[in-house]
């Protein structure tokens, strides 16, 4: 696991670069490189900008693994490795069932930027650490978007003698939060559809409300 006091960035002068391909070929190789966080390279600018563990690399040994694709790697006074800043942020997990977030924590675990990702009990979320110049906060938080359908909804019944109907069915309207979208409406409808003894079912997320036709069952 990257430490984040051992985090830096470093800037390599890179000669013999002549397209696209060469530019895909030393990003590809040294990005893999135990301790490469990130790499980016300019075909324009001949150089080479790598964010990486110091434990694991340096400037020095970057160097040469780009001379060792076969291009000329050179290091100057400002190419000296540069602390980089990390941050840490709780994302919220609470409607997630504990599968859905251990599919939130790997899904965090992939994405570029992302040094570590923990999951936290009290208050329950997962942790994650990353470094703010390659993503940021919303993106996170996005990325772990809990769906409506897995929100705790609050259900509250009301139904009245005059809904009850001469041949037994009966009309129950019920008042739920936690809707945001149609797709929420769909899924009731065809989930509450089904059962036993439900002729009709309407939702509708603008008011919060669901109306259903019951069958009474003997």
């Amino acid at each position: 696991m990257t430490q984040k006091g051992n985090l830096s960035s470093v800037s390599l002068g890179v000669e013999g670069m002549t397209c696209g391909s060469c530019v895909q070929s030393i990003e590809q190789r040294i990005g893999t490189l135990p301790g490469v966080i990130h790499i980016k390279v300019s075909l324009e600018q001949k150089n080479a900008t790598v964010l990486f563990d110091q434990s694991h690399q340096s400037p020095e040994s970057l160097s040469e693994a780009i001379e060792d694709m076969g291009f000329e790697s050179s290091l100057s006074a400002s190419s000296a490795a540069t602390p980089v800043s990390t941050d840490t942020q709780l994302i919220p997990t609470s409607g997630l069932t504990p599968a859905a977030q251990q599919e939130a924590l790997e899904k965090l675990s992939q994405i570029q930027g992302v040094l570590d990702v923990r999951e936290s009990p009290s208050p329950k979320g997962l942790t994650v650490t990353f470094v703010p110049s390659l993503t940021s906060s919303s993106q996170l938080s996005e990325a772990v978007e809990v769906p409506a359908s897995s929100s705790p909804m609050q259900i509250t019944p009301n139904m009245s003698p005059s809904h009850t109907a001469d041949d037994g069915a009966a009309l129950l309207k019920l008042s739920i939060e936690g809707m945001t979208c149609h797709s929420c409406t769909t899924t009731i409808e065809g989930k509450i559809g089904k059962l036993n003894g439900i002729e009709k079912i309407k939702g509708d997320v603008l008011y919060k409300l669901e109306v259903i036709l019951l069958q009474c069952l003997m």
